[in-house]
């Protein structure tokens, strides 16, 4: 695994951006102990102390179209998931919970794209931020967890940040452009078949989430829905 290390950055998105721009390779990870200006979905920042979670960033070369990137981080997602044993929430939070209940929250992943001259994706920088050891989360966030709090007393003594680091990119890696990535999301996702209300940007969208397109739309009551959240 081809790792860059830093202690403090402003958002190791931001550095493997601008490796990527100048030609750094697939799989090349940049991570971080702590991030000035974290980046999580819609602008949101992410928050992590130093030692208790992972932040890095993964540089992809997929060579796919524009109109399947997204797809890359529904599989990178999907991946983290099952090598994690949690679930997925779409688009592409790291979640657990029981059905019928609201997730408890323990990372999510953020995809940007870069197009070549030729309308091709020349890369993807894919940042992940994910709570491993936190014992314990601000007031404003409560639906926070971490995979700490969510395993068993026994499992958390051997509970190995690095090791989960390397699941992770492992993960990753593989996942990302597997051909089942999508049958993988369905089968991990809290999602599929809730109730939900998603905030589009332009509205308000609440129904039964019914599946997942094979174009990474959700598709509520049947309806596409390629851009929200589930608030």
């Amino acid at each position: 695994m081809d790792v860059i290390r830093v202690d403090t950055v402003d958002s190791t998105q931001t550095l493997a951006k601008a490796l990527a721009a100048d030609g750094a390779p697939h799989g090349l990870v940049v991570r971080a102990e702590r991030q000035t200006a974290g980046r999580g979905r819609l602008g949101r920042a992410w928050e992590s102390e130093p030692g208790d979670g992972l932040l890095f960033s993964v540089i992809l070369r997929p060579g796919c179209v524009l109109r399947d990137a997204p797809l890359l981080t529904l599989g990178a997602a999907a991946g983290l998931a099952l090598a994690l044993g949690v679930q997925v929430k779409w688009p592409n939070d790291l979640v657990v919970g029981e059905p019928g209940s609201a997730p408890r929250k323990l990372g999510g992943l953020i995809g940007e794209a870069d197009v070549g001259p030729d309308q091709r994706v020349a890369h993807v920088v894919l940042g992940v931020g994910l709570n491993v050891l936190q014992r314990r989360f601000p007031g404003h966030l409560p639906q926070a967890t971490s995979l700490w709090r969510e395993r068993p007393a026994p499992a958390r003594a051997t509970l190995d940040r690095e090791q989960v680091f390397a699941d992770a990119v492992a993960a990753i890696l593989q996942w990302h452009a597997h051909p089942a990535r999508l049958d993988l999301w369905r089968t991990c996702s809290h999602t599929l078949f809730e109730n939900v209300r998603l905030d589009t940007g332009r509205g308000t969208v609440a129904g039964v989430a019914t599946g997942l397109g094979d174009d990474g739309a959700l598709l509520v009551d049947g309806q596409p829905i390629y851009v929200g959240e589930i608030v």
